[in-house]
């Protein structure tokens, strides 16, 4: 939340697990359930959704109001989008397609104030709490110990780069998006692929070797668990579009005898 310690951080350094769900409805009637269903985050997307940050700030507004931490997922690399997202309120920023050092170092750059960043500073954003966050620097630390900067490797060149993307200073997380990585490596959607799945565990020991928090997304809880026993700290645990489709298609098909 807000002004609050990030608690999806304080929760990986102490080396448990912080779990969350996927919001692409972009609704927050949703988000708050994910909430009370006490979920530690909400993975806001906008690279899969027509999100504009008016929308994202009412979700993460809608988190703030269940105690969740707010992740968002920016449609592109671009310093504008961070910039933005973070203004609105989220606490974790999240940028896909990450294939080299440099990329990555222009996310942490965008995301942090000086002297980690360049981040630009509007004191009357929802991300500084409107001004009532106190004065300007202690505002800059506060805001720098609190964001979390994730990238997402998801292509072979990603794959090939992940020790020179995981090193970079102040940058604390990295997704592993199996999805695009099985078409990168032209198998796509075989998510048991052995090819793929020696990728994502290069990209893990990079990850382990310099200290940051692993991130996926897993279809089920058998899934997430063998993830979790190989090092990943932040967990995805569905999506909220096709979980609806699941549930009413499964109470449908419960109350079919009933219409005949």
């Amino acid at each position: 939340m807000i002004g609050r310690e990030n608690e999806v951080k304080r929760i990986v350094q102490e080396g448990r697990t912080a779990l969350g769900f996927v919001c692409r409805s972009l609704s927050p009637v949703v988000v708050e359930l994910i909430g009370l269903s006490r979920f530690d985050f909400v993975w806001i997307d906008m690279e899969h959704t027509g999100a504009d940050f008016g929308t994202v700030e009412n979700l993460c507004r809608a988190a703030d109001a269940t105690g969740i931490e707010s992740l968002v997922r920016v449609p592109d690399k671009n310093p504008s989008s961070i910039l933005r997202a973070l203004e609105v309120g989220t606490g974790i920023i999240n940028v896909p397609h990450v294939e080299d050092r440099s990329e990555a170092e222009a996310v942490v750059k965008a995301a942090k104030y000086s002297p980690l960043g360049e981040r630009g500073y509007c004191s009357s954003s929802r991300g500084q709490i409107y001004g009532f966050g106190g004065k300007v620097k202690d505002v800059f630390a506060a805001a720098n110990e609190r964001v979390m900067t994730m990238v997402q490797i998801e292509s072979t060149q990603g794959v090939d780069n992940a020790q020179d993307i995981c090193s970079v200073p102040e940058l604390d997380a990295v997704f592993i998006g199996l999805a695009d990585l099985s078409q990168s490596l032209g198998i796509s959607g075989q998510l048991q692929h052995p090819r793929l799945l020696e990728s994502a565990r290069k990209v893990l020991e990079a990850i382990k070797a310099n200290g940051k928090t692993a991130a996926m997304l897993a279809e089920t809880a058998a899934d997430g668990r063998k993830w979790v026993e190989e090092g990943v700290r932040i967990l995805c645990c569905g999506v909220d579009i096709p979980t609806i489709g699941k549930t009413f298609l499964r109470i449908r098909e419960e109350f079919d005898p009933l219409g005949r």
